[in-house]
């Protein structure tokens, strides 16, 4: 039998906080989304100003990120480099956007994810890039 690795509720809320103060410093609004390792929502923030859609994009990427256990922007690379359709993989909520990042334990099994929406790409990318060390680095 075993043992899944999953992020604690603390763990959880300092992925948020993280992510809120990360985005104040910037003084730009965002979303930040948490998931277990099979990609089910544990957490999630909107920051008052922050785009609406990014309360499905965001979820989404940490849900991707999870599921198949990669950065989203690795995923966007190789749906690039080999001129995929993501819609071959069967499964509606995978997107491609950057921000979504998986979180391992320090034995490599993958705990959960984190992604954050509402920057530019890159900023999304390099911000849960951030969190998820963190996360990683304390688990």
């Amino acid at each position: 039998m075993t043992t899944k690795i999953t992020l604690s509720l603390a763990q959880q809320a300092t992925a948020l906080a993280l992510s809120l103060a990360s985005s104040e410093y910037n003084n730009r609004a965002l979303s930040v989304a948490v998931c277990d390792c099979n990609g089910s929502l544990l957490a999630f923030n909107r920051m008052d100003n922050a785009k609406l859609l990014t309360i499905e994009l965001t979820q989404r990427k940490a849900y991707t990120a999870a599921r198949l256990s990669t950065k989203t922007l690795a995923f966007l690379q190789r749906l690039q480099k080999e001129n995929l359709d993501i819609q071959y993989f069967g499964d509606s909520l995978l997107t491609a956007l950057p921000g979504g990042i998986p979180v391992f334990s320090p034995s490599g099994a993958l705990a959960g994810s984190v992604a954050i929406g509402g920057l530019s790409a890159d900023e999304d990318h390099q911000v849960a890039e951030k969190i998820a060390q963190f996360l990683t680095d304390i688990l």
